[in-house]
Parts: structure tokens; sequence; C-alpha cells
């Protein structure tokens, strides 16, 4: 059966373009509005799984009618994706306080908007698989694991714990079954062996037996070529396996354009959407603050890392900025260390205000 989207977009021929790539899609249904108003009495009429509403109306703001939608018991259930220009971005409310469960950054591709609907519409009647991290707590924290298919960001400055994460979701997903490839400039198999090793995360059985794959990444030598030679190898591991791990892809792009990062991520969120799990690394400082709000906006899951001073200690910090498709709800902010033989291992808060 067809899902129905209702549009809320006064631009007529940005309208147009959205109801033609669904519907050839041939899973939705559209139907459209001008403005606020006519936009909740056709939600509360029509009872769309989905509205797509622009952040700029005539009449309303998008934010308030994202807010009425969610305050009207006829209306409460449905999915709100909100389109924003990046001048607005600094008006938009993203994370737990949001009205919309996504947003889409305009102008984007036929792809960009295929990929944010369709986890949108996922049915809650199938089963979700997700990625373990084998800590019961952290995947608690996390909406209760990051859901298979998804093409997950993790990010932070240098020392902030990003690697540890990867390594305890790598790990997790190995006992659960899973292969998996990880492209890593930050370690050699050996040194991964032991570093992993250390935090009782024993890898070495599952690299013996093929289901983790290691490739160093050496592209410092290729420059602009880096990216796509990457992705390359990314595809040619992802008709294999079921999950790619990149940690880090900041070596990778310092000499790439943010547009050639973003068709970075747009083709590895293309694999995602043949099933395969992609985790990606990067250091915060690598990248401008306007592509990290579009690669944010495109991933389903984005996991932030800081290392904070509070009192005189210095907290490594995880905030799951949001988990498309999570079980529980996200953004939560986690208070972590890195304890040798143990992984990370969350700290209450009451014990890091003391």
């Amino acid at each position: 059966m067809a899902k129905k989207v209702l549009v809320v977009e006064p631009d007529q021929l940005l309208t147009q373009m959205i109801r033609d790539i669904l519907e050839e899609e041939e899973e939705y249904t559209v139907i459209t509005a001008k403005d606020g108003p006519e936009g909740l009495r056709k939600a509360r009429r029509e009872q769309p799984d989905l509205v797509i509403v622009d952040f700029k109306l005539p009449s309303m703001s998008g934010n308030d009618v994202c807010r009425r939608l969610r305050r009207d018991p006829a209306t409460d259930h449905q999915k709100i994706l909100m389109l924003a220009e990046e001048s607005q971005l600094e008006d938009l409310v993203i994370g737990s306080n949001a009205s919309a469960d996504d947003f889409l950054i305009k102008p984007f591709s036929n792809l960009e908007l295929v990929t944010k609907v369709k986890p949108l519409l996922f049915s809650e009647e199938e089963e979700t698989k997700t990625i373990s991290t084998g800590n019961s707590e952290l995947d608690g924290k996390m909406g209760g694991g990051i859901p298979l298919g998804s093409l997950t960001l993790i990010e932070g400055d240098s020392g902030a714990g990003k690697s540890v994460l990867a390594q305890q979701m790598m790990h997790g997903s190995l006992e659960d079954g899973y292969t998996l490839t990880l492209f890593s400039s930050e370690n050699t198999v050996k040194s991964l062996v032991k570093q992993m090793r250390s935090l009782s995360l024993d890898i070495l059985d599952y690299l013996l037996l093929d289901k983790l794959r290691v490739y160093p990444i050496e592209t410092s030598g290729l420059g602009g070529d880096a990216p796509p030679t990457l992705m390359k190898a990314i595809r040619r591991e992802a008709a294999v396996r079921d999950m790619i791990f990149v940690d880090s892809l900041t070596s990778s792009i310092p000499q790439s354009s943010d547009k050639e990062v973003l068709a970075f991520f747009e083709s590895c969120k293309r694999l995602c959407g043949s099933g395969t799990t992609i985790v990606i690394v990067v250091h915060s400082h690598g990248l401008s603050r306007e592509l990290l709000t579009r690669l944010r906006s495109l991933c389903d899951a984005h996991l932030r890392l800081r290392t904070e001073e509070i009192g005189q200690k210095l907290v490594k910090t995880l905030e799951v900025t949001k988990v498309r498709g999570a079980e529980k709800s996200t953004g939560n902010i986690i208070s972590f260390e890195v304890e040798p033989g143990w992984g990370m291992r969350v700290i209450p808060i009451n014990k890091v205000g003391g």
C-alpha cells in the first residue's frame, strides 16, 4: 500500500519536483498545501504518513506548523521532514527538542530526498536489527542501538574517544555474527589488534576467519583523487560485507572541496540504501561548519564526542544527536572514560560532578 505524503510548500515548482521524485518511486501518493493553515487542515483530514514542510511559509512558520502537528492528538503520530536553506540553519531547532523528525537542506538531489523519506516511513511492524556496542548501557543511550543499513557519522576532536567508540561498535557487530571491513588511517593490523586487546576487545579470531578485514589507508599522495579511490574500494567490499567502517576519513579529504566530500557521503548513502551499514569517523576540525551541518543532515545517525573540563577533571562525553529509526529516545549526553581491560565505561553524572 502506497504511503501518503503531504507537501506544505509555497513554491509550486519545488512542490512539483518533489511530487515527481516521490511518485516515480511508486511507493508514495503525494498531496499538497501552499501554506501552514491549509497544511494543518489537510494533515488532520488526509492523515498522511509523512509531512514535508518548508521552514519559510507565507502565513506561519514551518516551526509553528511542526509544533501544532505535535500538539494535536490527531496528527502527533505523523512523521515530519523540514526543508530549509543553509542561511536558515541558525534558526532551526535541531536535536532532542526539535518538532521535526529530520531536516533536508535546499537545494537537494533526487537521491537526498528519497534517502531522507524512506527511513521516516519505515514500517514499525518490520523487525529492526541494530548495531550493538556489546555494552547494553551504551546501546540504551544510543536509542537502543543504531539500525542496520544506516550511515553513521562519528565526529569529535582529537583524543575524544572516536576510535574507541568505533572499535566497540565493530566488536559488538562481530560478536553478533556480521562481517565487516575497516579502512583505517589510525592503525595497522598489528597495532589495531594490540589496541583492541588492551580494551578486552579481542579480534584476532575474526581476522583469521575473514570475518574482519583491515585495510590501512595511505591516501596522502593521491590529493583530490583520494575520496573516489577510497569509494571504489568501499564499493568492492560492500558487495561482500555487511558493514564498512572508515576511521578516519579526515586524512583522505584535505584537498577535496565541500562538494566532493558531500558526493562521497551521498555515494555511501546509496550503498546503505542497498543494505550496507557504513560508519565514518571524522575529526571536527577537518571540515567546515557548513559542510558538517550538511553531513549531519544526510547521515542517519550522528554521534559527537568531546573532551570537557568538569571541575578539575577532564571528562569525555558522547552526545547522541540523532539516531533515525531508534527504538528509544535520543538526544542523550553520556559521560564516559576509557579503561584498560574494560573499554568505554559510562560515568554517572553525580560522580562526574564530584
